[in-house]
This record gives structure tokens, C-alpha cells and sequence, in this order.
């Protein structure tokens, strides 16, 4: 099943137009957003987003696109969505920055055996596959062993891998233990709690802390502010996202501003060890 899906998903991509893609009606792209390292100060990766138009060119978010397509249909959208991505970053890629690719887990259990199908797909798009990191949603699936079997496979294939929206739906510690993800993000609420919220602001640097001592590195997502931004610092994070820096686009944005202002962030904080996404 999943051959034929990398190859269906990579025909339908080949035969679309540079940077989007007409399937079933919607017109979809892809966006990226960076992702920013606390201790190297800069610019680490992108994490590519889908964008869709509905049928009647309204605008969806990837959650609403994936609800409105059958299950069968959308492990196919999600292969679609690997290979668009993939295509677009070849475009834009300076080779040196991490790729982010979302994987729902039950399309990562179908992967469960077969994982050298992505991993051809990575190759076919020129980047090397140290230079993915597969990111886990925090969506339900069928099987969790089967998933922990996936993400070992993906490993193996020199992946790094990231579980999104920590402490939202089944993004729980159970899943974090089960498969020891490279990066952990949190979700957004946490953070957007901490202005203004005492209790809110100290609970953060409990659940980074908790994270690091299960192995893991903690990206914080949603940053929307310069004060959200020293929190996060603050509270420990090692990676930073959000539209305070850039909000995701279809080019890649100018670092040398969002850079700057991340790099002053940095400097008024404590300094610390210094870490890459290549050794989380």
C-alpha cells in the first residue's frame, strides 16, 4: 500500500505547477516557517506547512483540509503533502537547514514497514535524509506499537524525530517515553498563557525541564512577541518559532532581520550550552 501511494503522490506532484498543486479540487502549497536555535543563535530549519484553497477558493488550515477528506483519501494527501514539500524546498534549498515534515501517525503506521518508499522520496528531491526531521502530529492512532516501529525505521534512515503540540490531545509522556523523540514541541497555549498569568508562567519551565530529563529537546512554537520570546528563553527552550520572527511563506524569509532580533533575545539571557539540531 505505501509504494503506491509514494508513487501515486509522486506522480501527482510531478504533473503540477511549480510551487502548488491541484488535488481533488483544492489547490494546495507549501509554506515554510523557521526555526530558530537558542544556542546557535540563528536560523536552524523551516517547517513545511500545507496550504489549500477550497474548491470555491476559500482558504483552509491543513486541519480542516485533512477532516474533509475520507481516511482512505487522506493517507494519500499526506503522502501528496510529503511530496510537495519536498519538491518545494529543492527549490529554495541552500543546504544547510532541517527540514520539518509533518506526518500524521497513522499514515506513519502504514510507513511501519516499507519507510525505504519515503526514504526514496527524500533522495529523489536531492536532500540527504540527516537533514529531515519527521514530525510526529499529536493526533490518535490505530496502533502505537506499530508507530514506535515507524519512527525507529525513520530513524534508521538518518531522520531526526519530533513530536508536535506536547500537552494538547495524545501528545502526552506515555508517547514521549514510547518513542524517545529528538525534539519535542510544546503546544502554543502554553506559552500564550504565561503573559499576564503567573501560574501559567511558571508551569513552562516545569514542562521543559521535564522534557529535558527525558532526553529530549523542547521547541517552543507560537511566539508571538518579544516577550514571549524571553520567556521561552527564559523557561529554557532550545528551538523558538513563531510569526514574531516570520509567519510561514511560500519563499523563504530574509534571515538577516528575524536574525538579528533573535540573536539580541539571546544575548540578554544567560548563556548557555550550545546545541544544533544535528546533535538533539
Amino acid at each position: 500500500m505505501v509504494e503506491s501511494l509514494s508513487h501515486a503522490a509522486e506522480q501527482l506532484v510531478r504533473a503540477g505547477t511549480r510551487g502548488s498543486l491541484a488535488w481533488e479540487g483544492y489547490t494546495l502549497s507549501t509554506h515554510f516557517q523557521p526555526i530558530y536555535g537558542v544556542e546557535r543563535g540563528g536560523c536552524v530549519g523551516y517547517e513545511a506547512l500545507v496550504r489549500a484553497m477550497n474548491p470555491a477558493g476559500g482558504p483552509l488550515d491543513s486541519d480542516r483540509l485533512f477532516a474533509e477528506v475520507s481516511r482512505d483519501r487522506s493517507l494519500l494527501l499526506d503522502w501528496v503533502c510529503r511530496a510537495l514539500h519536498l519538491r518545494n524546498f529543492a527549490t529554495v534549498d541552500a543546504g544547510n537547514r532541517t527540514l520539518f515534515i509533518n506526518i500524521d501517525p497513522r499514515a506513519a503506521v502504514e510507513d511501519a514497514e516499507t519507510t525505504h518508499a519515503f526514504a526514496n522520496l527524500v533522495r529523489y528531491y536531492g536532500l540527504s535524509t540527516n537533514r529531515l526531521c519527521v514530525e510526529i502530529l499529536e493526533k490518535d492512532c490505530r496502533d502505537e506499537v506499530m508507530l514506535q516501529e515507524a519512527v525507529c525505521a525513520y530513524r534508521e534512515f538518518g531522520a531526526l524525530i519530533a513530536m508536535d503540540d506536547f500537552g494538547r490531545g495524545r501528545s502526552n509522556l506515555d508517547r514521549v517515553v514510547a518513542l524517545r523523540p529528538d525534539i519535542v514541541k510544546v503546544d502554543p497555549s502554553l506559552l500564550s498563557n504565561t503573559v499576564g498569568n503567573a501560574k501559567a508562567r511558571a508551569m513552562l519551565p516545569g514542562v521543559v525541564q521535564t522534557l529535558h530529563h527525558a532526553g529530549c529537546k523542547v521547541g517552543v512554537e507560537g511566539v508571538e512577541s518579544a516577550t514571549q520570546a524571553l520567556l521561552a528563553i527564559e523557561a529554557g527552550a532550545d528551538f523558538l518559532q513563531g510569526n514574531y520572527f516570520a509567519s510561514p511563506a511560500q519563499a523563504l524569509p530574509d534571515e538577516s532581520l528575524s536574525g538579528r532580533i533573535f540573536a539580541e533575545l539571546v544575548r540578554v539571557q544567560s548563556p548557555r550550552r550550545l546545541v544544533s539540531v544535528g546533535n538533539a
